[in-house]
């Protein structure tokens, strides 16, 4: 199990400008230290293993998630956007087949500009149709649904996406898990939103266009993002703040160590001029 007080102390002291670090994470550090508390006080009591390592930081999480499922499965869904992360949103079609006429529903994210060029990453920007009203995840809504501040909601998504960019920036590989509704994995500069199968099901009440969806590979199943494999063998897995074995990639091409030097080299504003 990971201790995430000592992750992101770790991490504050790598970063530390003039004596002080650049990257702090109190809110984190805060509720890693309520959970210790937890812990300690259900120390005698026989305890699920599924029991969440941070349950208040999922806590949150799982709200989070769970707001963002509710918006898309409306009867007109909007579009929802998770402020520091991107957008999501439904894509909607007719298709004629087998003498019956299928309204297929296929989910779509769009990962924020700002944070893709973290680390030049590759995804598909997806234009958001001009019909489609966009709603922001609130803090305010989040903070009803659980027992905590709406300032210590928001600083505690904040923070943990602060992690998921620090990440990035050190080139590692990470899992950004909402609840129920789907995986966002990385894997070098690829970008995959990969979707919970019961919740394509709950868009589409029809197994045929969800088996459809997936076979077409118009949507990924977030049952494939276990073996999504990984050149560290490893990857970060958040909320959970754990570090889950992968299958590891093979070795990098020479063409593809280059891409990643000058992406490196490009990402501290450093102009790359390597020949092959």
């Amino acid at each position: 199990m990971t201790n995430l007080e000592a992750l992101i102390t770790n991490i504050e002291l790598c970063n530390k400008a003039d004596g002080y670090s650049t990257v702090t994470f109190p809110t984190l550090k805060k509720l890693s230290v309520n959970d210790v508390l937890m812990g300690r006080e259900l120390a005698d009591v026989e305890l699920d293993v599924s029991f969440p390592c941070f349950p208040d930081v999922t806590t949150i999480w799982s709200s989070v998630s769970k707001h963002v499922r509710q918006q898309l499965l409306q009867i007109k869904p909007q579009a929802v956007s998770v402020q520091g992360l991107g957008i999501f949103h439904i894509q909607k079609w007719l298709s004629f087949e087998n003498d019956e006429v299928l309204t297929f529903r296929r989910p779509l994210f769009s990962l924020s500009r700002t944070v893709a060029q973290i680390r030049e990453l590759r995804c598909a920007f997806v234009p958001l149709p001009d019909e489609i009203k966009k709603v922001p995840v609130s803090y305010k809504n989040i903070h009803l649904d659980v027992p905590y501040s709406e300032e210590v909601v928001q600083n505690c998504m904040q923070e943990t996406l602060n992690f998921f960019y620090f990440i990035l920036t050190n080139r590692q590989d990470i899992d950004l898990i909402l609840k129920d509704v789907g995986t966002l994995a990385i894997r070098g500069r690829e970008v995959t939103m990969a979707f919970c199968e019961d919740f394509l099901l709950s868009l589409n009440k029809s197994t045929y266009v969800v088996e459809k969806l997936l076979t077409k590979k118009w949507v990924i199943s977030d049952k494939e993002v276990a073996l999504f494999p990984s050149r560290f063998g490893r990857v970060y897995q958040l909320p959970q703040f754990e570090i889950r074995a992968v299958p590891r990639r093979a070795s990098l091409t020479d063409k593809e160590i280059l891409t990643e030097f000058e992406s490196a080299l490009s990402s501290m504003g450093i102009r790359g001029n390597v020949s092959e």
